[in-house]
């Protein structure tokens, strides 16, 4: 039996022929810089992560035989797919890589360790590693697009289930797949998506970025290889679509409409996190710092902080004290509390023997939680803090959107700060400025050059 004939206009075919036809020069030169941006905001934190419990499990499981490709900050080197595995835990192991409105997920996470191993066993340069992030944001926001909030609603951790086809459409531009075959990638990864939000505050969390990035890896390399797929695996009957939205919501045409006219990295944007907890809180957390630093924080009195947050939030949030530091990152109230009695949000916040400390439990207990009836529709983010010491309002603020989101951005200085505070945390600082340039420089390394300053001894014969 044949196969059916492709859709002249289907959602699978679009994609694929945005990827296959994508060129780097076309690419406008704020998107390029922006792409630039994200994958250095990736490394830095996935620096961080590289010495992570989550990545040294996956590491010890997969790492042990001999290939190609480098791990971020460890002697081994791995096959490509289990590289992009290992690599994609470190960049979603703390939960310090950015966001995107449309994919309601974490886009890079997937995408940068996906390309930086297959890029490095095809000895990419810059210019196709750039082309390439471009090519998966934008596959994976716009596929975002036609799912809406209704996947998440449902249970699937977006940056798997996205994530898998966005890496697979990156590392088909790698690959430089004509059409046809960024097709079949493109519905060799529909079939290998997947990722349960349950496992959220548990390393399996972090363990739906890698899988993702390998995933995309195979799916292109497969379809490279001959392996073939339904022309409309993505929007077709029982397809990627129907299945991961099952109320009859998902649009192909939300993705289509302007494709190759506009850019997801530009239009929403990408979201730079300042915290390594869910994303939906971080307004919330900016407005508590902002309380504290102003000092209505101090010990003495009774204080308590009413917290309006959205009903995203509410619905994503750990209700029940945390189990783990890891579960911690999704409990608001100990995130606030946090916030409110150290005056920091970071990783060494988020561990067990951190939440174990009485003080937090104390701080938690003076949070009052409402859900904002009147905030905008459809803004996850927006929040307010109102503190009152005995009794009375001495602070009131609303925020719409967190720093580091594209109404907020951060100033250069802010983005290399956080850079360096995450990558120093596995190599030496004067290598993680050396790293900084490099992917700063208008005309960035290539995957083997950025693959050299990744490794354990920064230097590109690093192996076992």
């Amino acid at each position: 039996m044949s196969a059916p004939a492709a859709p002249a206009a289907g959602l699978t075919q679009a994609f694929a022929a945005f990827v296959a036809n994508l060129r780097g020069p076309e690419v406008p030169a704020a998107v390029r810089a922006e792409a630039r941006r994200a994958i250095a905001d990736c490394l830095g934190g996935g620096l961080a992560g590289s010495v992570d419990e989550v990545t040294g499990a996956a590491a010890g499981t997969l790492g042990q035989a001999r290939g190609d490709c480098t791990l971020w900050a460890r002697a081994q080197r791995a096959s490509a797919g289990d590289a992009a595995l290992i690599n994609g835990c470190a960049a979603h192991a703390h939960a310090l890589d950015d966001t995107h409105e449309s994919m309601r997920g974490h886009p890079s996470a997937p995408i940068v360790p996906a390309i930086l191993a297959l890029g490095e066993k095809l000895d990419s340069d810059g210019e196709a590693l750039l082309t390439a992030y471009v090519a998966g944001v934008e596959v994976a926001g716009r596929l975002g697009r036609s799912v809406n909030d209704r996947h998440s609603q449902l249970g699937w951790h977006t940056t798997c289930t996205l994530g898998t086809v966005g890496a697979a459409a990156a590392c088909a531009s790698l690959l430089r797949l004509d059409v046809e075959r960024a097709r079949h990638a493109l519905g060799i990864a529909s079939s290998m998506a997947g990722g349960l939000r349950v496992n959220f505050g548990t390393m399996t969390k972090a363990l739906h970025a890698g899988l993702a990035a390998r995933n995309g890896v195979l799916a292109a390399q497969l379809a490279a290889g001959g392996m073939t797929a339904s022309p409309a695996a993505l929007e077709g009957r029982e397809g990627f679509l129907q299945l991961f939205c099952d109320d009859g919501s998902q649009d192909p045409g939300r993705a289509l409409q302007a494709l190759g006219d506009s850019y997801e990295i530009a239009s929403p944007g990408i979201v730079y996190k300042q915290y390594p907890t869910c994303s939906l809180m971080h307004a919330l957390v900016d407005m508590v710092l902002r309380a504290r630093e102003a000092g209505w924080m101090e010990p003495g009195g009774d204080l308590e902080l009413r917290c309006g947050i959205s009903r995203r939030l509410d619905a994503a949030r750990t209700k029940g004290w945390p189990v783990s530091g890891l579960a911690a990152k999704f409990h608001v109230e100990y995130c606030v509390a946090v916030a409110a009695c150290r005056g920091t949000q970071d990783v060494g916040d988020f561990t067990d023997e951190a939440l174990a400390h009485p003080q937090a439990r104390d701080w938690a207990d003076k949070v009052r939680l409402s859900v904002g009836e009147d905030f905008p529709a459809g803004n996850g983010d927006y929040a307010s803090l109102a503190v009152l010491r005995n009794g009375v309002e001495v602070f009131r603020q609303t925020q719409a959107k967190p720093l580091g989101h594209p109404s907020l951005p951060l100033p250069p200085a802010g983005h290399e700060a956080k850079f360096m505070r995450h990558a120093t945390a596995a190599v030496p600082a004067e290598r993680a400025a050396r790293l900084w340039r490099l992917l700063c420089a208008p005309q960035p390394g290539s995957a083997r050059e950025l693959a050299a300053a990744l490794s354990a001894d920064g230097q590109k014969d690093s192996t076992i």
